[in-house]
């Protein structure tokens, strides 16, 4: 297809030739052949136009509807999310880990939306899943990072049972007690003197047994781990009675 500038330039060249020449009877036949050829093209380029903004329209609306695509398809991410943590909070911890307390534990951060809160809660999902190695990483960074929040009695208590799970009972025996002597009136503490005595059992030092089971008794005597430590400090048959 002929340029359409080269197409203009030519038939302004023949216009002025033929008036210099004197040409009568208006434009040559080859001047009438140019400008209708001049005004095909003319005609061409704006149907690529229109056909070009049309297709900017098209892409623009194709971009909308990716966009929208990924936020739903983000949002369902989201839901299944949700939806896999809610059913892993309902399966049985292993035995020996009190599904009680990890339940009420779960909920209680659940609540919370923060950075620290998330570490906390896969370190009870991973507790929930027998996973006591990384479940015991994740409340150790937490203790470190955070000495002093609603949540460090707990995750002391929670690195106890993780490392009793792991047989290391000295290490279970040293998170229990740190529980009651930092934080002595938070609520793991029954739990952590109850675990403290009950481990101290298990190795062998029953006069440290009585004397955790008995603090309990003494200090918080409407706790449920308090009926608990009463029953095996309570004599049968001449020996206290064992879980």
């Amino acid at each position: 297809m002929v340029n359409s500038k080269i197409l203009a330039k030519r038939s302004v060249g023949l216009m002025v030739a033929c008036s210099l020449v004197g040409c009568a009877g208006g434009l040559s036949e080859e001047v009438k052949g140019l400008k209708s050829q001049l005004s095909e093209i003319r005609s061409i380029q704006a149907e690529h136009t229109a056909s070009i903004n049309e297709m900017r329209q098209q892409i623009g609306q194709l971009g909308g509807q990716v966009e929208e695509a990924q936020h739903l398809a983000k949002g369902k991410t989201e839901e299944l999310q949700r939806t896999l943590e809610q059913v892993s909070s309902r399966v049985p911890p292993p035995p020996g880990v009190p599904e009680d307390l990890l339940n009420s534990d779960d909920e209680a951060i659940s609540r919370i939306n923060s950075d620290a809160a998330t570490e906390y809660r896969q370190s009870l999902q991973f507790l929930r899943a027998g996973n006591f190695d990384r479940a015991l990483t994740g409340f150790t960074n937490f203790i470190a990072q955070n000495p002093g929040t609603a949540f460090t009695d707990s995750a002391l208590f929670w690195s106890g049972v993780c490392y009793e799970k792991m047989n290391q009972l000295d290490r279970a025996i040293g998170a229990y007690s740190d529980v009651f002597q930092r934080f002595p009136a938070e609520d793991f503490v029954p739990p952590s003197l109850y675990r403290l005595g009950d481990t101290f059992e298990k190795m062998g030092s029953s006069k440290e047994a009585s004397f955790a089971f008995q603090k309990l008794v003494d200090e918080h005597p409407r706790s449920n781990e308090a009926q608990r430590a009463r029953e095996r400090l309570a004599p049968k048959g001449g020996k206290r009675t064992k879980r």
